[in-house]
């Protein structure tokens, strides 16, 4: 099979989040890796592609990842003066907690089409 589409685990309505945090969450297992499920789009780009605002991203992330549906870690590089400047995010997609439908595997998330930008 080919396309331009992913798959996702059906469980997610179960897990009690709004629609805001539907998208989001959607648009990072669009973006996840296959193999690590894991993507770094910025906040800024998120927002761009999502229709919202960067504050709201800050905001369904925190949310998301409360929940257990994601993990989130700063990435940041060595300006030229040596200091440390937060360049995104490096987010994780973790399986769906137990209580919602979910396994120790997040392969029902895997996509069917290829890797896509991040």
């Amino acid at each position: 099979m080919s396309g331009n589409f992913f798959k996702m685990d059906n469980d997610i309505f179960k897990c009690g989040i709004d629609a805001y945090e539907f998208m989001v969450y959607s648009y990072l297992v669009m973006k996840a890796d296959r193999e690590e499920m894991t993507c770094y789009p910025t906040a800024g780009k998120i927002a761009l592609d999502c229709g919202i605002s960067k504050s709201q991203v800050r905001k369904v992330t925190a949310s998301l990842e409360k929940k257990g549906l994601i993990t989130k870690e700063m990435r940041y590089k060595n300006t030229i003066n040596g200091k440390k400047h937060q360049t995104s995010s490096l987010y994780h997609i973790e399986p769906l907690p137990i209580q919602y439908g979910g396994s120790a595997s997040v392969l029902n998330t895997h996509s069917l089409s290829d890797k896509e930008g991040k």
